[in-house]
């Protein structure tokens, strides 16, 4: 049990935290990187090179249950407000991280179309906060003696992704379809298949549990020995897959334009390092005897594991291969552009676990002022949170480029945060060489009203 709590732990919070929205992101093509959004969207550079590792960093937070203030607010007591909490959440609260880092990116125009290729590293750890858990556990009165918990999810997982996208511009460059294909390394992957847990509370703290509880893990781990294992094996291990980004941009207009994608349609198949945990039958659960009040919050997750480990008697297995389908998300945008500097935007996003989906919702502005600087400034409601004000910038000094964006600017105090992100990278773009003269469109419509002037003059002079 302790190697297994390690190994979800070790993976949701070993490079970053995050509840992958990138809602200052979708509409702000003066970064390339906004093709991780949507394939299609439009590229303002003509080339560019994400430095390596440095060209894409991500990460993310969203808890929909409680910020750290509501637990750790000073003079308070712990005890308390652990008992408060856990009676104010639902069915809906959820804890997500994710972190992702560009290791390599690539980009380049060719005729009506636009090529990227490179790599990323993606973390992702999606969680139910266990409310009916933390009411029975917390609750301090005893007045929730039964528990029938069968609907907590979890799932996490770490991989690198080998991607390569086109985008085409067709019906006069007004319409954009992109398509991107990954192939995709596991290096770990786990996730509760089936979560039958029953809970009986005397009142005295002493629970009689009945658990019918199947957990896939697969991959190699920080508790294993890897003396024998070869490099390549835990890079780029037995574990792999395919998934597809779809993307399409429509310009109705000089003043409108309207977007959708829909990210990740894909799966895994999980060869490698398996192994499987099970808890089949009744047990007595005595609880976990702590006072956070008295600084013994160091000891929770030690004597948490081993009490659950005695209680629920896990058994470690042998794992047979698996196949498990990506956590999808999917935008939708709608544009307006006030001048060709100015415009403002409403989008839609959604990200589809098990059958489920999560909503966000934002607003936002984009002024590309210069080919130097441009701006983005926005605000969203992410799965149900609201006071999420984001804002970022582009600056491009030559050929480097230079981006910082978040979700939500308002979350330096970190105590009180429930939803945050940042984005930071470093490019080498370039814009190419500046239209000289009219487009062909503006040339054909001078043409047209002088073809109609010459018309209407010789019907007067006739």
């Amino acid at each position: 049990m302790k190697k297994l709590g390690l190994f979800l732990l070790g993976l949701g919070f070993s490079i970053g935290l995050s509840a992958q929205s990138d809602m200052m992101l979708y509409n702000f093509n003066a970064i390339p990187q906004v093709h991780h959004t949507n394939p299609a969207y439009p590229q303002q550079t003509k080339w560019y090179i994400g430095l390596p590792a440095i060209s894409g960093i991500s990460t993310h937070y969203h808890n929909s249950g409680f910020a750290l203030v509501d637990i750790f607010e000073k003079g308070t007591d712990i005890n308390q407000n652990l008992a408060e909490l856990s009676n104010n959440l639902d069915e809906r609260s959820q804890l997500n991280l994710n972190n992702r880092v560009e290791l390599l990116g690539v980009g380049f125009k060719t005729g009506k179309g636009f090529v990227t290729l490179g790599a990323t590293q993606n973390i992702d750890f999606k969680m139910d906060l266990p409310y009916q858990l933390f009411q029975i556990l917390f609750s301090g009165d005893g007045s929730l003696t039964n528990l029938d918990l069968n609907t907590f999810d979890l799932e996490t997982i770490n991989r690198t992704n080998f991607y390569l996208g086109y985008q085409h511009k067709f019906l006069e460059d007004r319409l954009t379809v992109g398509l991107k294909a990954k192939y995709i390394f596991v290096q770990q992957h786990a996730y509760i298949e089936r979560m039958n847990l029953s809970l009986r509370n005397d009142g005295n703290y002493n629970i009689k549990a009945t658990s019918d509880i199947l957990i896939h893990t697969s991959g190699p781990s920080a508790f294993e020995s890897f003396e024998d294992q070869e490099i390549m094996d835990v890079a780029l291990p037995n574990n792999t897959g395919f998934a597809f980004d779809f993307g399409a941009f429509y310009q109705i207009n000089d003043k409108f334009d309207v977007s959708a994608s829909v990210l990740d349609l894909g799966s895994i198949t999980y060869n490698s390092y398996n192994r499987d945990y099970v808890s089949e039958g009744t047990f007595d659960f005595e609880g976990v005897e702590i006072d956070l009040s008295k600084d013994d919050f160091s000891n929770v997750g030690n004597a948490t594991a081993d009490s659950l480990e005695k209680a629920f008697n896990f058994r470690e297995e042998d794992g047979k291969s698996y196949s498990r389908s990506l956590m999808s998300q999917a935008y939708a945008s709608f544009n307006y552009h006030l001048t060709p500097k100015h415009s403002f935007g409403a989008l839609f996003h959604t990200r589809i676990w098990n059958g489920e989906m999560f909503n966000d919702y934002g607003i936002n502005y984009v002024g590309r002022l210069s080919r130097t600087f441009q701006f983005t400034a926005g605000y969203s409601i992410i799965n149900g949170t609201m006071h999420n004000v984001g804002a970022g910038f582009d600056l491009k000094l030559g050929a480097v480029q230079l981006y910082l964006m978040s979700d939500n600017v308002m979350a330096a105090d970190y105590a009180t945060v429930q939803t945050t992100n940042f984005r930071f990278g470093i490019n080498l773009s370039f814009y190419g060489k500046r239209a000289k003269g009219m487009s062909k469109q503006e040339k054909k419509v001078k043409e047209q009203k002088e073809e109609a002037a010459e018309t209407a003059s010789l019907l007067y002079k006739f």
